[in-house]
């Protein structure tokens, strides 16, 4: 059986490895951190449950919602009922777009990250393992861990970590200086390059009491003008995300003031973000009785890299890449294009033949 490494074990990369260890595979995933599913995760903290990344997965794609609903489907799955509506740099809220609410917004009672454990079964994931070296000895892709140990040798191997990630591990020890890539690995690498992604500081609000209803379950900032990019009433997605008697509002931050306040101290955040979500809802708040902040470097992406030619320089290498980085930071997105890369991987191998 051919052996394929993937390096991220986010929505891409999960995806990538049903497709191919179906095909015949064998399939090894290493992620860095401690869980599957990248920016769709969940936090859990005196009673809360939190998506402190992606805030659920749009629905009205065939393909991310066949895998959602039918092979990969979980019993706490449901649909968030109340629509978006959006909010400008004068903090006017409105309806939303009716075309976008009428999709489902799928997510899950227990949190977003049980799609990616629920992907997980049946995979070789190896967690708390970060590739920060990899090379290619003549047809083979060997990795190694920090402490410069062989992690392994593969056949083909396939990247869904950020581009800017991505760019790194393929420069491995060389050095930002003394590294020209010519040649295809010169066109992989000048298309990584174009990538580039926002920072975003998600700030987590949990209240002692009942919230005010509204009629939508989040706010989103359409003209780029506001502090505040999304604003989510998180107990709206069901009763068992916050203890009794309390709600839970999200705030992700604007790329501006993420990085004005990068390296803040939480208190002096959480401060700053409830006086600001306060007078965007026009409600007095009380001082919370949980909060939680998450910072991510590498969150959403502002401009794209061409996966196409990408793909297409480096996968007669035994190489190929795949994620948010290619087609844009939504969950469905990055099912289907860890699915489409997947595929190709395929159709090389069989042309090949």
């Amino acid at each position: 059986m051919l052996s394929i490494a993937i390096v991220g074990a986010g929505c891409s990369g999960l995806a990538a490895a049903h497709v191919l260890q179906d095909a015949g595979y064998t399939v090894t995933l290493f992620e860095q951190s401690d869980d599957v599913g990248g920016r769709a995760t969940t936090g859990k903290q005196n009673g809360f449950i939190y998506d402190y990344g992606a805030q659920y997965i749009k629905g009205g794609s065939l393909v991310s919602e066949k895998l959602i609903t039918e092979r990969f489907r979980v019993g706490d799955l449901i649909d968030i009922g109340k629509p978006v509506w959006i909010f400008d740099s004068q903090r006017c809220i409105q309806e939303g777009d009716p075309v976008q609410n009428a999709d489902p917004k799928w997510t899950y009672r227990s949190g977003l990250v049980m799609l990616a454990k629920r992907m997980a079964e049946g995979l070789d994931v190896r967690l708390n393992t970060c590739v920060s070296l990899i090379e290619q000895v003549h047809s083979i892709w060997r990795l190694y861990d920090i402490s410069g140990q062989v992690l392994g040798d593969f056949e083909h191997l396939l990247i869904t970590i950020p581009a800017n990630q991505a760019i790194e591990l393929l420069r491995g020890d060389k050095g930002a200086m003394n590294w020209t890539p010519t040649g295809w690995m010169g066109v992989v690498s000048a298309n990584l390059g174009k990538a580039r992604y926002n920072p975003l500081l998600s700030v987590m609000l949990g209240y002692g009491m009942v919230l005010r209803s509204r009629p939508y379950y989040a706010l989103v900032n359409t003209d780029k003008g506001h502090p505040i990019s999304w604003l989510a009433w998180e107990h709206e997605k069901a009763a068992e995300r916050v203890p009794q008697g309390a709600g839970l509002l999200i705030a992700q931050m604007a790329p501006q003031y993420t990085l004005d306040h990068w390296d803040a101290p939480n208190n002096d955040i959480v401060e700053d973000v409830g006086r600001l979500t306060a007078e965007l809802i026009d409600e007095d708040l009380p001082v919370p009785v949980f909060t939680d902040i998450r910072r991510w470097r590498y969150a959403l992406p502002a401009e794209k890299a061409d996966g196409v030619e990408v793909n297409a320089a480096s996968l007669p290498h035994g190489l190929a890449f795949c994620g948010d980085g290619y087609i844009g930071g939504r969950v469905h997105l990055a099912l289907e294009d860890g699915i489409r890369v997947a595929h190709q991987i395929i159709q090389g191998r069989t042309e090949e033949k």
